[in-house]
């Protein structure tokens, strides 16, 4: 074999070293790189299901399925309507729903101070050391479960010496405790 014979042989292996260089430069290169994660706000339809979890002052308390799009009035009328002691005035009837919120139908005289309303407006600040298991279920992401653990910690382990003590005693998680940072006093 002459050296023009050789010459295509050689120009192909020389591309392939070149591209194999190239292919392992770039793994090299990318293998220590966290993988990206791209997030993608998924928003719902008008229509689509949603589950709201309504309390206080309703005929029938419970979490409803309902429609995304769908006001706090829908979720006061799937839940029997209010009691007669309710006070709607204390909260925005008109206020779009999202999946997973709770809305809390005050009685009348327990929102003086705005201590109730729809999960996520102005909730009055709680004392986390004298609030009622009630009180404290009307903030945002609290529910029934947080509640009585706060209240059994207060009364088990004496009372609590900085709003951070929700987190270091374990009761919950730091996520609900940033919703209620600034819905909770230790004082009046």
């Amino acid at each position: 074999m002459d050296a023009t014979e050789r010459l295509p042989t050689i120009i192909i292996l020389a591309l392939a070293a070149v591209l194999a260089a190239g292919v392992a430069f770039y793994v090299a290169g990318h293998r220590n790189e966290p993988a990206s994660l791209k997030l993608v706000a998924d928003t719902p339809k008008t229509g689509e299901p949603i589950e709201v979890y309504i309390t206080g002052a309703v005929a029938r308390p419970g979490v409803y399925q309902l429609s995304y799009g769908d006001r706090a009035v829908d979720a006061l009328y799937a839940a029997g309507g209010q009691t007669p002691d309710a006070d709607l005035e204390a909260i925005n009837l008109a206020t779009r729903l999202r999946d997973e919120e709770q809305i809390v139908v005050p009685r009348v005289g327990a929102a003086a101070g705005g201590t109730s309303q729809v999960a996520g407006a102005a909730i009055g600040p709680a004392n986390i050391n004298t609030a009622s298991a009630a009180e404290l279920d009307a903030l945002p992401g609290i529910g029934e479960v947080y509640s009585a653990r706060i209240v059994e910690s207060r009364e088990r382990d004496g009372p609590f010496q900085s709003l951070e003590d929700l987190l270091a005693r374990d009761l919950i998680p730091r996520a609900t405790f940033e919703k209620i940072y600034g819905l909770i006093t230790l004082g009046p």
